[in-house]
């Protein structure tokens, strides 16, 4: 713990006075406040934020006006776009049981650079594309060499990095940064299309030009970023003769782990089902105004940019399985609250309120825990797996959710997600189980030796 600078046990900060005696910070209750979110972490943390805060905004200036492009440009037929965003979280599921075993072998520096090129060269090819089959070819590359090995890498950066009683602040810092970028991409996104009439031209510009940001931070991570892999600096560390494929095969004979692995499917199922269906629930069933659905989306990223720190704050040195136990409560006040919401206001509470405390919980307690479940030399591939539930959730419940909106039937969807949520909850109550008998198992060798 010591070879963190700035940061004790007891929440002590110390600094280097100009005669070399060391002595405690002092200051008033502001600068208490800041110095207890935001403990001196590694620069790498700092370079990861600002690396995320451009790399989501280069996906917000592409992401949000593609559907409009490839369907309205390129004229794909928005059930043919649909399959091609199925295909890109299938190929992102594949990216995760991959990248997490090679970050362990190479380093996790080799795979956020391969992310970063793999992301720049599919935003520049999407400019190009001019029908359905080169859409697809697109989408399987930006899933196989995208933003999953990106998080892959850099997740398992920031646990190489921070101790595990800061750990979910360096999280959440570096989600706060991404959530910048993705409110600011669509925004610059939306002003230059309206400005430039919303032709081909204009989309294919921002496409490019996140292109063109995604590999400014290549440049910046290829020269600033130090690699982070325990042991790499030590001879054979990096060469050893451990493949991925006995990496992947370890954490999935893992028990606890991999009833993680169930909870956060459940819980990321609610987690993407909500911003698919309800922008479209609300317009299409409450009759909400194009307006109130983007006060209430915007809402979600307020709060996640005012709040996501001091709830990592109050994560660390709490238990992780009670904190996704309290974010399966979130999500499920949520989804009750939809069932009986009939107006903007219950929406509002519903997804600004419970709905983005639960995903601020979840992003930074889901992978603190794959991080304290993993063995070091695994760490990599544990945070990949975990982050390959987002994939696999996002091709399954957007589908749910359109064919029951397409039914008629909306309220089956938050049936169906407080059930998600209930089975989370059960799952947890199970890990913890295991986790009670693995500390009691670990106990009895240590006294027998």
């Amino acid at each position: 713990m010591s070879g963190f600078p700035g940061w004790s046990p007891g929440g002590v900060y110390h600094c280097r006075v100009k005669n070399g005696v060391e002595g405690t910070v002092r200051g008033g209750s502001r600068g208490r406040v800041w110095r207890e979110l935001l403990p001196a972490f590694d620069r790498r943390v700092w370079l990861l934020l600002g690396a995320m805060l451009v790399f989501r905004f280069g996906q917000g200036l592409y992401y949000p006006f593609s559907t409009i492009y490839f369907h309205n440009v390129v004229g794909i037929p928005l059930s043919l776009i649909g399959v091609g965003l199925g295909t890109l979280a299938a190929s992102s599921v594949v990216s995760g049981l991959v990248s997490g075993p090679l970050a362990d072998r190479h380093g996790r520096k080799p795979l956020v650079l391969l992310a970063l090129l793999g992301n720049a060269t599919t935003f520049l090819a999407f400019a190009f594309v001019g029908g359905f089959w080169g859409y697809l070819a697109v989408c399987v590359l930006a899933g196989l060499a995208g933003a999953s090995m990106f998080d892959a890498a850099r997740n398992a950066m920031v646990a190489d990095v921070t101790p595990e009683g800061v750990r979910a602040r360096a999280y959440g810092l570096v989600r706060v940064g991404g959530n910048v970028g993705w409110a600011l991409g669509p925004l610059f996104a939306g002003v230059l299309a309206a400005s430039a009439g919303a032709s081909g031209g204009a989309y294919r510009a921002m496409f490019a030009g996140a292109s063109v940001l995604t590999l400014v931070v290549l440049c910046a991570m290829a020269v600033g970023l130090r690699e982070s892999l325990p042991g790499a600096g030590t001879k054979g560390a990096v060469t050893s003769r451990a493949i991925p494929v006995s990496k992947l095969r370890a954490a999935l004979a893992d028990g606890p782990f991999l009833v993680l692995l169930g909870v956060g499917f459940l819980l990321y199922y609610v987690f993407t089902q909500d911003w698919q269906a309800l922008p479209v629930y609300g317009k299409n069933f409450l009759g909400l105004t194009d307006a109130q659905v983007g006060f209430f989306l915007a809402g979600n990223g307020l709060a996640v940019v005012l709040l996501q720190l001091p709830i990592s704050a109050l994560l660390d040195g709490r238990s992780k399985v009670g904190a996704l136990g309290a974010g399966a409560a979130l999500f499920a006040a949520s989804s009750a609250t939809l069932l009986l919401a009939d107006g903007f206001w219950g929406v509002l509470l519903a997804f600004a309120g419970f709905f983005t405390l639960g995903e601020m919980i979840l992003e930074v307690a889901g992978a603190s825990l794959a991080a304290e479940l993993a063995p070091e030399e695994r760490r990599g591939t544990y945070l990949a797996l975990f982050g390959s539930c987002f994939g696999a959730s996002y091709g399954l419940s957007p589908v749910v959710a359109g064919t029951l909106l397409d039914a008629r039937l909306p309220t089956a969807i938050w049936i169906i997600q407080l059930v998600a949520a209930a089975l989370a909850a059960l799952g947890l109550l199970r890990l913890s189980a295991l986790g009670r008998r693995r500390r009691r198992a670990g106990s009895t060798r240590a006294e027998a030796g």
